[in-house]
């Protein structure tokens, strides 16, 4: 009867540890957290008509940086609020120099996006690993020289495409690709590539 006893005991705990292994994994997975990327930012930025100059492109790729915070709506959906900084290259035209008919001037201006997210994720491997989707809208904030008009502010509609994996219940990374859509369909576009870092509170 002892061993009997001594088997089913053993078994039973073999088959709760899964389980509880699950919903520890469950729990964390639920906790907020902050994560900090970096990457190349592809961008082709829209024109804009100023009172001193005529701002002709922007198109290239610079670095970007981007910080986040993570909130868990449920184990499949997060809400997403973050802030993504690049530093774009970008040509502008002056009007007010009559030496030359067609006068052009280059700056590196900075480039602010803070945005909110909502993204669906499937976690595998008791959550350590989650692909995930995102939708989210913002702004863009072209933080321009005052003697090229000053800063512009338009809306932006962005899709993501990620992968974070988690090495410990705290830490983990991040991969990401993220398109965006500045101003309307004719004006702006940027990718922004980026791996990072994420931590749980």
């Amino acid at each position: 009867m002892l061993p009997f006893r001594s088997t089913l005991v053993v078994a039973l705990l073999a088959s709760s540890a899964p389980i509880a292994a699950q919903a520890q994994a469950t729990g964390e997975s639920k906790r907020p957290a902050v994560s900090l990327s970096v990457g190349a930012f592809q961008y082709n930025l829209p024109g804009s008509l100023g009172a001193f100059q005529i701002y002709l492109a922007g198109v290239g790729t610079t670095p970007v940086v981007a910080g986040r915070i993570e909130l868990p709506l449920s184990r499949f959906f997060l809400a997403e609020g973050g802030l993504a900084m690049a530093r774009p290259e970008q040509q502008f035209t002056s009007s007010t120099t009559s030496l030359d008919p067609n006068p052009q001037f280059v700056a590196t201006t900075t480039y602010l996006i803070p945005e909110l997210q909502l993204q669906v994720q499937a976690p595998l491997f008791a959550g350590r690993v989650a692909p995930y989707l995102g939708l989210g809208t913002g702004i863009a904030n072209d933080r321009q020289p005052s003697k090229y008009g000053g800063s512009q502010t338009t809306y932006t509609v962005s899709g993501s495409a990620g992968l974070r994996y988690w090495l410990s219940n705290r830490v983990g990374l991040r991969a990401e690709l993220r398109d965006r859509a500045i101003g309307n369909s004719s004006q702006g576009s940027a990718h922004e590539w980026t791996l990072g870092t994420a931590w749980r509170f």
